[in-house]
């Protein structure tokens, strides 16, 4: 088990037991500063964890549209930035484009 794995679960024993990390620490053997530096560090991981995952689906509007005979799919997103897809559309380069987008 990796050490972040073994500290996830002090952390949140610590948190369910109620106590300081300094009283949780002198029952189970740990640094209290330790205590407070896993939890910390683990609250990083998770932030950065939240910005690397893709926005969800709900943030995307999808419209279709139909112009001047020849159909569409618009997209949408929460930021207002519009991408209009005619049919026939290269689906890998979309995706590159979505991607791109969301980071933003």
């Amino acid at each position: 088990m990796a050490a972040h794995d073994v500290w996830a679960k002090r952390v949140d024993g610590w948190r369910a037991s109620g106590l300081t990390a300094a009283e949780y620490g002198r029952r189970h053997k740990l640094s209290e500063a330790s205590l407070k530096w896993w939890k910390w560090r683990l609250g990083a991981r998770k932030v950065a964890a939240r910005k690397k995952a893709p926005a969800p689906m709900s943030q995307l509007t999808f419209v279709e549209l139909a112009s001047s005979g020849q159909e569409a799919i618009e997209i949408v997103f929460e930021s207002g930035t519009r991408v209009r897809v005619p049919s026939g559309f290269d689906a890998t380069a979309l995706a590159r484009v979505v991607d791109v987008l969301e980071r933003r």
